[in-house]
């Protein structure tokens, strides 16, 4: 898989033969839902936030399938945040009047639109992480971890509605700082961190610790 920035809101997504065998994926079934397509989709992402900077928190995303240069094909991912913005994609695309609205964002399920809400929080101390809980746990609604990794904790807050994370963040900012390459801090919890608190963090902490 290779990734190109095309500029700051879009990138080029090269897939070569074998990957799309790999997750059972063409041209034409690319806007199906099968969890292939779906991590073959959020690969691509961290592959894109990884080595081209480029963080799609907070924008939703217009995705179009284009032939390969040889084998494979290609993806044009581009972030929207405005109606303006999702109408010239609408219009540069090459499925024009063909184009249905489900296409419009890979993030048509409540999972994925969820997932752009994503946020972590590195705190350095534990008493911080409580304070952080007790502050916004009447205003958060969602799925919240709590790891540690080293000697810093990380809050994973995963909002039922992604549009109510800026509030949230601006309090959590008092007490943490921003994880910005989201997609590659979660991994990398994931893989070497430890779950203190796998679900309803913020709950616990302000029930329990605060």
């Amino acid at each position: 898989m290779k990734i190109e920035k095309i500029n700051e809101n879009k990138i080029k997504v090269l897939i070569d033969i074998d990957e799309a065998k790999e997750w059972n994926v063409n041209i034409k079934n690319i806007a199906s839902n099968t969890p292939e397509i779906q991590e073959m989709f959020w690969t691509a992402l961290r592959l894109a936030e990884k080595d081209v900077e480029f963080s799609v928190d907070g924008a939703k995303l217009f995705v179009e399938a284009i032939p390969g240069q040889t084998e494979g094909f290609g993806m044009l991912i581009t972030k929207i945040f405005s109606d303006n913005d999702l109408n010239l994609a609408v219009s540069n695309c090459s499925y024009k009047g063909r184009v249905k609205k489900r296409k419009l964002t890979p993030g048509r399920n409540e999972c994925i639109k969820r997932a752009l809400g994503k946020r972590i929080f590195r705190f350095c101390d534990f008493e911080n992480v409580c304070q952080a809980a007790s502050a916004v746990y009447r205003d958060f609604e969602g799925e919240s971890t709590l790891y540690k990794l080293e000697d810093s904790y990380y809050m994973l807050l995963l909002p039922t509605d992604s549009s109510s994370i800026i509030g949230i963040e601006k309090v959590m900012l008092e007490f943490s700082d921003k994880q910005s390459k989201t997609l590659i801090s979660h991994g990398r919890l994931n893989e070497l961190g430890e779950i203190m608190i796998k679900e309803n963090a913020v709950n616990i902490l302000s029930e329990y610790f605060s």
